[in-house]
């Protein structure tokens, strides 16, 4: 591969990445505040928090793919190998690792608060 279709597709990643991780930017904030989760005491309060964790999970999941699309370009590059092995790749699936985990988190969450929802009358 030439140097230049190397940096044309190295820019060309570059820059869906970004404009990806600008779109999960605002869309990865949907958390309930620590407010909203203090204050329910309502059916409608623990439905809008858990509505809230659901999108939040949702965010994660994409970040979480953006970052697996990432390794995979990255394991045939030569760029970032990083001491000991630990290079750019393995930085992107430990990334992937952990917003997967956190979609999880947020998605026990959201169960927890539909629970609460439902034994309120």
């Amino acid at each position: 591969m030439s140097k230049a279709v190397f940096r044309s597709l190295f820019c060309a990643i570059a820059f869906a990445a970004a404009a990806s991780q600008a779109q999960v930017a605002t869309a990865q904030m949907p958390s309930p505040t620590e407010k909203a989760v203090a204050s329910a005491k309502t059916k409608a309060d623990h439905e809008a928090i858990a509505a809230d964790y659901d999108k939040a999970a949702a965010a994660a999941k994409v970040e979480a793919q953006k970052h697996r699309n990432l390794a995979r370009f990255y394991h045939g590059m030569p760029v970032g190998r990083g001491e000991g092995g630990h290079g750019t790749a393995s930085h992107c699936e430990n990334l992937a690792k952990l917003s997967d985990q956190a979609a999880a988190e947020y998605l026990d969450l959201a169960k927890a608060h539909r629970e609460a929802a439902a034994d309120l009358k």
